[in-house]
C-alpha cells in the first residue's frame, strides 16, 4: 500500500489531553440558570396494573413544579428503537404505562428545581397495583399457557429461510449443539442523560444526548410531538462509552414533552442502577445448531434455531433476529443454509442493541458448534476452519454479495504461528498429566462482521467541507464518536487528501441542524461509509481549490501543483500560492467561497476477519478461570489510527471475557426484581483480569475503503466468548455450553461428571477439586 503521511500514524488525539483533565463536557455536566431536574419513579412489581396513584405528599415538597403519569400524558405509543422516519417498528412503549410489565418500569416522573426535591418527591409518590401472572424465562415464556405479556402473545418467529441445496454424502456425518448465554449490562462509563431545551418564542427544542443517532432520535421525538423535523434539534455530545446502549432513544421522548410542556430547560440522567435496569441490556438466548460434515471436515450444511429474550418490549428484537439470520454466511462456505429464529417477551428489563448487533451472538453459537465438532473428527480446530473459511472474493451465500478481500486464512495461519498453537497445545496436556489442582487449555474462534449497510440497505453518507479565511478546514460530516477516536480518523483521511496537518481541521460531531443526513453508528460503518465520504468531498475540494489556483497563477489546470498547502505552477515553482491568499482572492476578485459538498453510497460490504487465541488456567478447587494468554489478529484493511485499534481490541477482549466468564444479570425468580443494580455485586473482568494480550494487523488494503480502511470496532468481541469456552473445556476435559462458566458452573460441572463416573464405574482415579473425573462429557445448556 501506498505510504501516507497521516493515515496509519499514531498522533495525538485532540481530546486525550482534554478527557484527562476533566474539561470535556458530557451531558451531565451541562446546567443552566432555571433548568428542571427529571427523577423517574420505577415500578415495585414485575406485571400488572396500575390501579391508583396518589400525588397528594409529593405534590407538597418545595421545588416540585410537575409530576407526570400516564393520567397527565399522551396515551399515544412509540418505540425507543427507531433509527430512522420510514423503518417498520412494533411501538409498543408509551410515556407512562398503566399496563405494567418489568420490574422498574415508568409509573411517574417528577419535574423539580433541584435533584433533591426530584428524588424526595419521587419517594412520596404511592402506587397501588392489581398483580398480574408473570414469565421471567425463555422456557416460561414459550409455554401455550403461559400468560400474554402483549394482546399479541408472548412468541414471534420472526425468521425462517432455506438457501442452497445439500449434496448429502453417504459419509457425511451430523452434530448437534445447544448453548445459553445470561444477559449482561453494557457497562458504559458514563450513563446515559439527556438535555432537552424548549423555546416558547421560537417554538424550537434542541435536544443535547450523548446518542448515537441524532437523525433517529430527531424523528422519533418529532413523530411523538407532532413537531416539525424544522423545530427539532438534536445535537451530539461527548460520550463516555456506549457499546450499543446509546443507540436507543431511551431519555429523549419523555425528557423532550416535559420541556415543551413547561416551556423549560430540562435535565435527566440516569442513576448506575436505573441505567442497569431501565436503559437496555444485552439479550440472553438459546441456540441450537445442527450441522453436516464431510469426513475431511467440509462443511455441507447448517441448521440454526435460536431464540432471543427481549425483555418486556420488542423494540429492536425483530430485527436483531433477522440480522443474526443474515450474518450466518460471512464466515464459512456452506452448500446449505437452514435458519429459525424468533424473540420471546418476559417481564424483565428491555434488550435491545449490544456492541456487533447480533455478530457476538452468531459468532459465540457457532464457533462453540465448530469447536465441538472438531473434537469429534479428531481435527485440530485450526485446521477444521482453514477448511472452510472464505477466501477472498467468495460470495456470501445468504447476501450474494462479495465478501470482498477478506483475509480469514492469514489471519488464522499468521495467529497460529504467533501464538504457538501447536506448542501450547502439547504444554497444556504435559501439564494436565500431572492431575493437580490445576489445569489448563487453549482455545480459538473465528469472526466476522460488516463495514456498512449495505446490502441491506442503501448505505448514504454526506460531507461538507469549507476553507477557511487562514486557511484552515471545517468539516461537516453527522460523526458520532464513542470516545474511540472516529473523529481523529475522519480528519487524518482528510489530512491525506490536503496534505495538512490535522490540527489544521476542525470537525464537530453530528448535529441535526447543521449535518446531512445519516443514519447513525452502528454497522462498523462510520470509518468506511463516512471515511469515504470525507476522502471524496477532500478531493472534490482539493479540485475546486486547484482550479482556483489556476486563474490566480494564470496558468492551465493541469500545470497547477500542490504540495502542504501551497499551490504552484510547474513551470513556475518560485511563484507561490499559500491557502489563506488563495481564500482571499477566490472571495474578494471571484465572490466565491471555497466550499464542497458529496453525498457517497457504499456500494460494496467487506468483510472483516478475525481470530483470537487464548490459553487459560482453571483452579478446580474454586471453579476460577485465569486467563494467561491472549492474542488477537485482526485483518482491518489499513487501520487508520492503529493505536486507537489496539484499544478497541482490548476493549472487545474484556467484554469477551465478561461474556465468558463473569457477567450475567438475574431477576428474583418470585418477584422479577433484577438481583444486580451496581458494580458491588456484577462481576466484571477488571483490569487485573486482563491478561498482556497481544494484537496482531493485517493490513493488506481494502479497494473500497478510504484509504483501505474497513470495519473494526465491533468484530473485536465476536470470537472472544467461544475461543474462552473451548480453552475451559480444554482444560476440564469436558464441554460447557452454558455462558457465564461461571466458577458455580464449572464446580456444578465437574460434581456432575463424578457422579456420573461414580455410577457408571468409568472414572478415572484423577482427583480434581477433591472428585473424579473421568471421560469428557457434553453438558448442554
Amino acid at each position: 500500500m501506498k505510504e501516507c503521511r497521516y493515515v496509519g500514524r499514531v498522533l495525538s488525539d485532540e481530546q486525550t489531553e482534554a478527557k484527562t483533565c476533566g474539561a470535556v463536557q458530557y451531558t451531565s455536566d451541562l446546567y443552566a440558570p432555571g433548568m428542571l431536574f427529571l427523577v423517574c419513579k420505577g415500578s415495585e412489581i414485575a406485571h400488572g396494573r396500575i390501579l391508583s396513584i396518589d400525588l397528594s405528599e409529593a405534590e407538597k415538597v418545595p421545588g416540585v413544579r410537575k409530576i407526570y403519569t400516564f393520567l397527565n400524558t399522551p396515551d399515544k405509543l412509540y418505540d425507543r428503537g427507531r433509527v430512522s422516519q420510514s423503518e417498520d417498528v412494533p411501538n409498543q412503549e408509551r410515556l407512562f404505562a398503566r399496563h405494567i410489565r418489568y420490574y422498574g418500569e415508568r409509573v411517574a416522573a417528577v419535574a423539580a428545581s433541584t435533584q433533591e426535591a426530584a428524588l424526595k418527591a419521587c419517594r412520596l409518590i404511592r402506587v397501588e397495583y392489581e398483580a398480574l401472572p408473570a414469565v421471567f424465562t425463555i422456557e416460561e415464556a414459550l409455554l401455550e399457557d403461559a400468560f400474554p405479556i402483549h394482546e399479541e402473545g408472548n412468541k414471534k418467529e420472526l425468521s425462517h429461510f432455506s438457501l442452497g441445496k445439500l449434496k448429502e454424502e453417504k459419509n457425511d456425518r451430523v452434530f448437534g449443539t445447544r448453548m445459553r448465554c445470561g444477559r449482561i449490562t453494557h457497562l458504559s462509563m458514563e450513563t446515559t442523560a439527556v438535555r432537552a431545551r424548549y423555546e416558547k418564542g421560537t417554538k424550537k427544542l434542541s435536544i443535547f444526548t450523548g446518542g448515537q443517532t441524532v437523525f433517529g432520535i430527531r424523528s422519533t421525538v418529532a413523530d411523538f410531538l407532532e413537531m416539525p423535523y424544522s423545530k427539532v434539534r438534536v445535537v451530539k455530545m461527548p460520550m463516555g462509552g456506549s457499546f450499543g446502549c446509546k443507540q436507543e432513544t431511551i431519555l429523549e421522548v419523555l425528557a423532550a414533552y416535559a420541556a415543551k410542556d413547561l416551556n423549560a430547560d430540562v435535565r435527566w440522567v440516569l442513576s448506575r442502577e436505573e441505567q442497569i435496569v431501565s436503559s437496555m441490556q444485552k439479550h440472553s438466548y438459546v441456540a441450537e445448531i445442527e450441522s453436516r460434515f464431510t469426513e475431511r471436515g467440509i462443511l455441507d450444511g447448517l441448521l440454526l434455531d435460536l431464540t432471543l429474550d427481549a425483555g418486556a418490549y420488542v423494540t429492536v428484537s425483530g430485527t436483531y433476529v433477522r440480522a443474526i439470520g443474515a450474518k450466518l454466511g460471512k464466515t464459512y462456505r456452506i452448500n446449505q443454509i437452514e435458519y429459525r429464529g424468533r424473540y420471546v417477551c418476559t417481564n424483565t428489563p428491555i434488550c435491545g442493541s449490544f456492541r456487533s448487533w447480533g455478530t457476538v451472538e452468531l459468532c459465540t453459537a457457532l464457533e462453540m458448534h465448530m469447536n465441538h465438532v472438531a473434537r469429534e473428527l479428531s481435527l485440530d480446530p485450526v485446521e477444521l476452519r482453514l477448511r472452510n473459511v472464505h477466501e477472498s472474493g467468495d460470495i456470501d451465500p445468504v447476501t450474494r454479495i462479495s465478501v470482498e478481500n477478506v483475509r480469514f486464512k492469514d489471519a488464522l495461519i499468521k495467529g497460529r504461528d504467533q501464538f504457538a498453537w501447536e506448542e501450547e497445545k502439547r504444554l497444556c496436556e504435559q501439564k494436565n498429566e500431572e492431575k493437580g489442582r490445576y489445569r489448563y487449555g487453549v482455545g480459538m474462534a473465528v469472526c466476522s462482521h460488516t463495514s456498512s449497510f449495505y446490502i441491506k440497505q442503501v448505505d448514504v453518507a454526506t460531507a461538507s467541507m469549507r476553507l477557511q479565511d487562514d486557511g484552515s478546514l471545517i468539516i461537516n460530516v453527522p460523526v458520532h464518536d464513542h470516545g474511540c477516536g472516529t473523529v481523529l480518523a475522519l480528519k487524518k483521511i482528510a489530512a491525506e487528501v490536503l496534505q495538512l496537518p490535522p490540527e489544521r481541521i476542525e470537525l464537530p460531531e453530528a448535529d441535526s441542524e447543521k449535518n446531512g443526513y445519516d443514519y447513525g453508528c452502528y454497522a462498523s460503518r462510520s470509518v468506511y461509509s463516512l471515511g469515504n465520504a470525507v476522502k471524496s468531498c477532500a478531493e472534490g475540494l482539493l479540485a475546486l481549490l486547484k482550479e482556483t489556483a489556476s486563474c490566480k497563477l494564470d496558468c492551465v489546470l493541469s500545470a497547477v501543483r500542490y504540495k502542504k498547502g501551497v499551490f504552484f505552477a510547474e513551470n513556475r515553482p518560485r511563484k507561490t500560492l499559500s491557502l489563506h491568499e488563495l481564500w482571499c482572492y477566490s472571495l474578494e476578485k471571484r465572490g466565491r467561497d471555497l466550499a464542497f459538498t458529496c453525498t457517497v453510497n457504499a456500494s460494496a460490504n467487506p468483510g472483516t476477519a478475525a481470530a483470537h487465541f487464548v490459553r487459560v488456567r482453571v483452579d478446580t478447587f474454586t471453579g476460577h478461570v485465569k486467563v494467561e494468554k491472549y492474542l488477537a489478529v485482526h485483518d482491518v484493511g489499513r487501520a487508520v489510527n492503529p493505536d486507537f485499534c489496539r484499544g478497541q481490541i482490548g476493549s472487545g477482549i474484556q467484554q469477551g471475557i465478561g461474556i465468558a466468564l463473569t457477567e450475567e444479570l438475574k431477576v428474583d425468580p418470585a418477584t422479577g426484581r433484577s438481583l444486580i443494580t451496581n458494580f458491588k455485586n456484577y462481576q466484571v473482568a477488571n483490569a487485573a483480569d486482563l491478561p498482556e494480550y497481544e494484537t496482531l494487523l493485517l493490513e493488506e488494503g481494502e479497494p473500497s475503503g478510504p484509504f483501505g480502511a474497513k470495519g473494526i470496532g465491533e468484530v473485536v468481541v465476536g470470537p472472544a466468548p467461544a475461543a474462552l469456552s473451548e480453552a475451559v473445556s480444554f482444560a476440564l476435559g469436558m464441554e460447557i455450553f452454558t455462558l457465564p462458566m461461571t466458577p458455580a458452573v464449572i464446580l456444578e460441572a465437574l460434581e456432575r461428571e463424578a457422579d456420573r463416573d461414580a455410577a457408571s464405574g468409568t472414572g478415572t482415579a484423577c482427583a480434581l477439586g477433591g472428585q473424579n473425573i473421568g471421560k469428557r462429557a457434553v453438558l448442554k445448556g
